[in-house]
């Protein structure tokens, strides 16, 4: 079972690498950061707090696009064009299949980030500035953000065509950069129904603010060193139950 996953996990990441679109995320996102050190050598105070703000969401919103980009082909597209019949026509089951599939898309997900962290590390190296306190924690957490998304990019492409999959992954992401205001609305809600779905709402939907650190980081603020910890924990349970999900769903699908 272990050697047909990580077969299927080389065989997606040879598939990946050789797509137009990954390189061109990771020219978009170069050009993010070679205009924030742009912009940061154009003043005169707070440099590095200029390119760590800009350099971070952008490693951010590439590995999130990168993410989300690989999620649908790697299932919903794949169904659609019914590349998926040459596999499952093996003797190959269709959880492996997926779990080969989303190992196969962590593995260029962290690719694309390692060469965008050692981008800006490189140029705080250039400007002579040091990276600072929680630099690495940073980093670590926006990657456990984007497999967050590849999760649920993994779960909306086993029961949604590539476009809806696409769609309501985004909306997972715009709701999970908010999360907060759902714990506000359970709290302070007018009505009892009001705040029963602000709960339901906070519970179930991503709270990707629990590996934003990169205000408090790009600031040299202290952060509290349990956010790593915690959202580790989380980042493992949240995809954990999205692939289980998932499997289920697949399992049970009438592939066309």
């Amino acid at each position: 079972m272990i050697s047909v996953i990580f077969g299927i996990a080389l065989n997606t990441w040879k598939q990946m690498v050789r797509d137009r679109i990954f390189y061109v995320v990771l020219i978009v996102a170069c050009l993010m950061l070679g205009f924030s050190y742009l912009l940061a050598t154009l003043t005169i105070v707070e440099s590095r707090k200029i390119l760590l703000d800009f350099g971070f969401s952008a490693v951010s919103i590439a590995s999130g696009m990168t993410a989300v980009y690989l999620g649908i082909v790697s299932v919903a597209r794949e169904i659609e064009q019914r590349t998926i019949y040459t596999i499952v026509s093996k003797p190959i089951s269709r959880s492996q299949y997926l779990l080969g599939k989303f190992l196969g898309s962590v593995l260029v997900v962290g690719a694309t980030h390692l060469l965008l962290s050692l981008n800006i590390a490189g140029i705080l190296w250039i400007m002579g500035e040091p990276a600072p306190a929680g630099f690495a924690a940073c980093l670590l957490l926006i990657f456990l953000e984007s497999l967050v998304l590849l999760g649920i990019a993994f779960f909306c492409s086993s029961f949604a065509s590539s476009i809806l999959a696409a769609g309501v992954t985004v909306a997972f992401f715009l709701i999970g950069r908010s999360n907060s205001s759902f714990q506000v609305m359970a709290e302070k809600g007018l009505t009892a129904s009001t705040r029963s779905v602000g709960k339901a709402l906070y519970y179930l939907t991503p709270n990707l603010e629990r590996f934003n650190i990169r205000d408090i980081v790009a600031y040299a603020r202290p952060f509290p060193q349990e956010m790593l910890w915690v959202g580790l924990a989380y980042a493992a349970a949240y995809v954990a139950v999205c692939l289980a999900m998932s499997c289920l769903i697949i399992r049970r699908r009438d592939l066309p």
